[in-house]
């Protein structure tokens, strides 16, 4: 039904900074944890497409080049993936391939060289509203597995105030171990609450958006390895799921991965319940392309020319303002996500099917933990 998907180039190494005034344009288009969970990150081919739909029900398929896969397991799913005798080769894995600097103090985090320690991740977000307490607050919503807390800044012009307003949402790192959102979701709150007022089209969105921005949303996973330090973070959570995997989906029922759903999973199923979201935005990396509905089914979103048009018009600005090569993978920066593989249990099919709100998935960087100092 699909023409062959090109290969996506070689992952980028640059940290864009022009990446902010893009994350700003969408905007204007309004269970027992295991502290040490064994994450395997590995490649094998396969020989038709096929093939693919039925190992996304087995394993976590990361991405597809030509007839390679990259893949995810933990070690209940390792072991039935083995049992199929296919060739593999195990990786290193991504959030192993990198120490990056760290700092413990909000502060230092405004020189946007480093990742913050869990404890300065909490502090820097608090002082976001303390900063600017008529523009923002910190709104709470759940606890992870291990405790982390899962946090949002809302943004808008009266932000104690329940206003006529479509509601926006940006979220990141649902896979621990895609962390070039992460930061680049703190400084869009910085970038936003600090040029309100100086700056009329931020002045625009702020006055007429209920924004609400969460960088960390798999905290225990990005955190693996100890809230000092993001290294050794892992694409599961605390109990090694995949959180992307483990919503209710349109095809495969309320559990399509065979599995409780967890708490961070509840975590935003009960805020998007609770709120009004229109449009969102889930930021992930390895690999630079805007990914659309659907990805349990191959027909097409009722709105996909609408969706075509966005992602379009996202990679292009993307393009435009990043140095020559960025966000071109598979067609152009853009894909429909089951010409790219079938996903079961998606957040981006569970918002659009349950909550009717527009996200799309933007694969936002090549490397998943990049040096913060690039």
């Amino acid at each position: 039904m699909k023409a062959p998907i090109p290969s996506p180039a070689a992952g980028k190494q640059r940290l864009k900074i022009g990446l902010l005034p893009l994350l700003v344009t969408l905007l204007i288009l309004a269970s027992t944890p295991s502290s040490a969970a064994t994450e395997y990150y590995f490649k094998f081919t396969v020989d038709s497409r096929e093939q693919i739909t039925s190992l996304t029900r087995i394993v976590s398929i990361d991405n597809v080049r030509g007839d390679t896969v990259y893949a995810y397991a933990n070690e209940q799913e390792m072991s039935a993936f083995q049992k199929l005798n296919l060739t593999y080769i195990l990786l290193p894995h991504p959030g192993k391939l990198l120490v990056p600097k760290m700092t413990a103090l909000p502060a230092e985090m405004l020189d946007w060289d480093s990742y913050p320690t869990y404890t300065a991740y909490v502090d820097m977000m608090n002082q976001f509203a303390a900063s600017y307490p008529n523009l923002c607050t910190i709104y709470d919503a759940g606890l992870s597995l291990q405790g982390r807390q899962i946090l949002f800044a809302r943004i808008s012009d009266n932000v104690g105030a329940e206003e006529d307003e479509p509601e926006v949402m940006y979220t990141s790192s649902i896979h621990g171990d895609e962390l070039t959102g992460y930061v680049l979701m703190l400084r869009l709150i910085d970038y936003l609450l600090s040029n309100y007022g100086a700056d009329s089209l931020v002045t625009r969105l702020v006055d007429s958006c209920d924004i609400w921005i969460n960088p960390l949303a798999n905290p225990d996973g990005t955190y693996a390895g100890g809230n000092n330090s993001v290294y050794a973070a892992t694409r599961g959570n605390a109990n090694g799921v995949d959180l992307n995997r483990n919503y209710p989906d349109p095809e495969n029922g309320d559990h399509p991965d065979g599995r409780v759903w967890q708490p961070e999973t509840i975590v935003m199923m009960n805020l998007a319940g609770a709120r009004n979201f229109v449009i969102s935005a889930n930021f992930h990396g390895g690999i630079e392309v805007v990914n659309y509905p659907w990805d349990t089914w191959p027909r097409w979103h009722p709105d996909n020319d609408w969706y075509v048009y966005v992602c379009r018009q996202y990679a292009e600005s993307a393009q435009a303002y990043s140095p020559v090569g960025y966000m071109n993978d598979l067609v152009d920066g853009i894909t429909n996500g089951y010409a790219w593989y079938e996903v079961n249990g998606g957040r981006q099919d569970f918002m659009n099917w349950w909550h009717h709100c527009r996200e799309v998935t933007i694969e936002i960087s090549g490397t998943k933990l990049l040096n913060p100092a690039l």
